[in-house]
């Protein structure tokens, strides 16, 4: 669908991993096996392409839709159905 100049709206979603630290006591700490815990990340990571692994953390998009869209989108901006 063609959508004419200027008779469009724009949606900018930013995805990105949530930045809090969770709490953590000293006992965590001291019983935390980092190393383990680093060979299971990259474990995780091995086969995953850097633009994957990039999206992992951040990924934003800007798309142009139309007024019947903007319409749909604001009633379910995720597509889930009501």
């Amino acid at each position: 669908m063609t959508i004419p100049l200027h008779a469009h709206y724009v949606v900018k979603v930013e995805v990105y991993a949530d930045p809090s630290i969770p709490a953590v006591t000293s006992d965590d700490i001291e019983e935390a096996d980092y190393e383990r815990r680093m060979k299971e990340l990259i474990g995780e990571m091995e086969g995953m392409s850097a633009k994957e692994l990039e999206e992992a953390v951040h990924w934003r998009g800007e798309f142009k839709i139309c007024r019947a869209c903007q319409v749909e989108w604001i009633k379910s901006p995720l597509g889930a159905s009501t």
